[in-house]
């Protein structure tokens, strides 16, 4: 199967705050957030990539870099075999959408239904809107003509999302696109996702910072911590048997019947603008080394699985 997106070496820096005058004029530096350092990775046309790691790692940016909403700040970013500089942007934009944490946030609330699932088009469309709101299990002669804050948390995601699809998009982002819904409701919108994307022959990049749900959703999974990513492979491969620490104690913090005590990492994720020496995870680390905190590790190859950690240096 062929990539659909190449990630190469993206980097994604952050002013902390404008520079002024006085800043130029006695040449201080300027102070950055490294959101992404040095990213690379393949999503495979028709799979479903997910993105997880905790809150501050670099998910949500990784996707507004890869819908354009970002730009990086170095790096290459290809789509379809051809890279995407400024001129080529409209083409990523047309054929990539977006769906957000929080369904209420991401529309416009004043908007009538027709008109906000419309609104990706440029101009309304009856028919389109019908046949993209029945695909998300909604009736057009029901809600068109309400208003977000007459829907449900659930029904106004499925409008999100036709949204998303109403332009035929090849590549969806879902960033957290269930952690503000009830469980109930979160499983029936991961069970739309995936017939979705079935019927349309969609690719996913699924952003969670639940690798339970990554597990149920994914093909490949990238899990990102501080910036980087740690490990990338076969989402059972690495559910299975993970071979980052920080991988490991993710999943042993999922709950489970079988475990008697969850685990998770403890203590606080590094400065991403004073970034620590050697590998980010070094201070959480239960099988920290030396060589850990004085030198940063490289990518290792292990039955398939990248893993950026000096165990397997």
């Amino acid at each position: 199967m062929s990539d659909i997106i190449n990630l190469k070496n993206i980097k994604k820096y952050y002013l902390t705050q404008e520079r002024q005058l006085l800043d130029i004029i006695f040449r201080r530096k300027p102070i950055y957030v490294r959101a992404l350092d040095d990213i690379s990775i393949d999503i495979i046309k028709g799979n479903i990539l997910g993105v997880v790691g905790e809150s501050g790692s670099g998910k949500s940016t990784m996707g507004k870099i890869i819908s354009s909403i970002e730009q990086p700040t170095s790096g290459e970013l290809d789509f379809e075999g051809s890279k995407v500089d400024k001129k080529h942007y409209k083409n990523l934009r047309k054929n990539v959408s977006m769906v957000f944490q929080n369904p209420y946030t991401s529309v416009n609330p004043r908007m009538k239904i027709k008109n906000l699932v419309s609104e990706p088009l440029g101009k309304f469309d009856e028919k389109k809107v019908r046949d993209v709101l029945s695909l998300v299990g909604m009736d057009y002669d029901e809600i068109s003509n309400k208003e977000p804050r007459e829907l449900s948390g659930g029904q106004i995601q499925r409008i999100a999302i036709s949204r998303a699809i109403i332009k035929s998009p090849e590549l969806l982002i879902l960033d957290e696109p269930t952690s503000a819904l009830d469980e109930s409701i979160q499983a029936q919108i991961l069970n739309l996702l995936l017939d979705l994307q079935e019927k349309l022959k969609l690719t996913y990049v699924f952003i969670t910072h639940n690798i339970g749900v990554a597990k149920y959703m994914t093909d490949k999974i990238a899990v990102t911590y501080a910036g980087k990513i740690f490990e990338y492979g076969n989402t059972k491969n690495i559910m299975e048997n993970p071979k980052h620490p920080y991988t490991q104690l993710l999943i042993a913090s999922v709950p489970d019947f079988k475990k008697k005590e969850l685990k998770s990492p403890v203590g606080d994720v590094p400065s991403l603008i004073n970034v620590p020496k050697g590998c980010r995870f070094s201070n959480r680390c239960p099988k920290v080394m030396d060589i850990c905190k004085s030198q940063e590790p490289k990518f290792s190859d292990i039955d398939g699985v990248k893993v950026l950690c000096w165990l397997y240096g």
